[in-house]
């Protein structure tokens, strides 16, 4: 092979892909561009749904005991209920009793009255949920404070009283709808008080029985995160993240240059003209596969670099969200080029099967399908790198990358040598697959095809061979997994 015919190919693929605008701003403006946007629209939403109001009816209001209190001034939960002041306002109560026509609640009938109305209220959207209390609500836990009380002193129980005995106190219900994406926002929001007004109504039973708070709560569990000591705080978020964008944009930047650099020279009528060079075609296909290299490590480091500084920005104004770690470029980089040549290749002897870029452009979509559950299933907690799953392509390298930015280096190490060497044998296979489709007459410079159904099926009886081909062989294999699929679901 002639290293000098393949710079010069190479040089010459460089110079026309820099001279088409889309591969251009694909590279350099879309990066740029994108997250930043991204990064914008999150915070946005995160500020909007946490400014969003609830609004909530509560139905039973008077049937509530002074102590300890549920509801604050202004027609709000009390302050005390929340971890901060400003979630006070997140809740606007409306009760039913300040309702035009309203009545009391407390008798059993009227209860169930505003109880229909509630629920057609929240099925209509008129509130986003809606918060009932059973009539002697507070009469019933007066009743279990004071039956604690008297256990406590030693009295025997009044035998006519058996709520007491038993301690049975009718639940509240919080009624929503997942039919309104506000309705779960606003039953999350009503269980948190409603939890911790449940954990002071407890605290005054035991005060009542005279036992101490502290026997509700002998200890507390004290967390101690080590992430901030070794420097690897939230970079569990940023371990999944990272190899799954590197793997698709090194893959979208390498499909577009080659779908170009093959099917679009075959409109243009360049293709010929290259072929006709003293260059062998192993040297054509080695020099068009370190172009589309290029141009996918390109796009891939520009992607993940802008995701990095969003991120890090991002991280800095949302309390709780670590930036990305800075050793997260270094592994990045270091995994880019085998995986930047595995994809060149595909894309590259795809684009070289299509006999236009309009044909070129639909190969992506198969590419995407069989590359993205095997780039997914590695964000999953329960799939670990092991020697099973370090043997799948793709999928070998998003988990050692993953072990890697967790700063499992022992684990890393350990299974290196085996992704290492089956993402070499699969690029190896896709190079030699390229050039078998550049050494084809028949794939370079087939003409448009029409199908005819009866003539294809005509075709395969007629000359079916003695045995399948690897074509038939694989699409059996596709029916029977799919046809399998449908049977277990029946």
């Amino acid at each position: 092979m002639n290293f000098t015919n393949v710079k010069l190919i190479m040089s010459r693929e460089i110079r026309d892909q820099f001279r088409d605008r889309r591969t251009l701003f694909m590279i350099f403006v879309l990066p740029v561009l994108l997250y930043p946007l991204l990064g914008m629209s999150f915070m946005q939403i995160s500020q909007f749904m946490q400014m969003q109001t609830s609004q909530v009816l509560v139905v039973g209001a008077e049937n509530l005991p002074s102590e300890p209190p549920l509801f604050g001034p202004n027609k709000r939960f009390h302050e005390s209920l929340f971890s901060r002041p400003k979630e006070v306002d997140q809740l606007e109560l409306h009760f039913a009793r300040d309702e035009p026509g309203a009545k009391e609640t407390s008798d059993s009938t009227t209860f169930e009255q505003a109880c229909k109305t509630a629920l057609r209220d929240v099925e209509q959207g008129k509130y986003d949920a809606a918060l009932l209390f059973p009539p002697d609500f507070d009469e019933k836990l007066e009743n279990v404070r004071q039956a604690i009380e008297n256990q406590a002193k030693g009295l025997k129980p009044d035998p006519n009283n058996k709520t007491a005995n038993h301690f049975k106190v009718p639940s509240p219900q919080v009624i929503y709808t997942t039919a309104n994406e506000r309705s779960p926002t606003a039953s999350n929001r009503l269980a948190g008080v409603l939890g911790r007004w449940s954990e002071k109504v407890g605290q005054n039973n035991l005060s009542a029985g005279g036992v101490p708070l502290s026997a509700a709560k002998p200890f507390i569990i004290e967390a101690d995160d080590r992430a901030d000591n070794t420097g690897q705080e939230g970079v569990a978020l940023w371990s999944k993240l990272f190899p799954v964008l590197l793997l698709i944009w090194a893959m979208t930047g390498a499909f577009y240059p080659a779908v170009d650099l093959c099917a679009g020279e075959k409109e243009r009528g360049t293709l010929e003209t290259l072929l006709c060079s003293p260059a062998e075609r192993s040297e054509i296909v080695i020099g068009k596969l370190f172009t589309v290299m290029v141009f996918s490590m390109i796009t891939a480091a520009l992607n993940l670099a802008t995701l990095g500084l969003t991120g890090w920005l991002v991280a800095s104004k949302i309390p709780g969200m670590a930036p990305p770690p800075p050793m997260a470029a270094v592994w990045a980089g270091i995994a880019l080029v085998p995986v930047a040549a595995l994809f060149s290749a595909l894309c590259l002897a795809l684009a070289a099967f299509a006999k236009s870029t309009k044909e070129g452009q639909y190969y992506l979509m198969p590419l995407l399908l069989v590359t993205m559950p095997l780039a997914i299933m590695p964000m999953s907690s329960a799939v670990e790198l092991n020697l099973g799953t370090s043997l799948i392509p793709i999928t070998g390298v998003v988990l050692l990358l993953r072990s890697a930015l967790e700063g499992n280096y022992l684990e890393a190490l350990q299974y290196s040598p085996i992704v290492i060497v089956i993402t070499l044998v699969c690029c190896m296979l896709s190079i030699r697959w390229a050039i078998d489709q550049f050494n084809s007459e028949s794939v370079l410079f087939r003409e448009s095809e029409q199908l005819d159904m009866g003539l294809w099926l005509r075709h395969l009886s007629r000359d079916r061979g003695p045995t399948p081909t690897v074509a038939m062989a694989m699409f059996c294999g596709v029916i029977i997994l799919v046809a399998r699929f449908f049977m277990t679901l029946v």
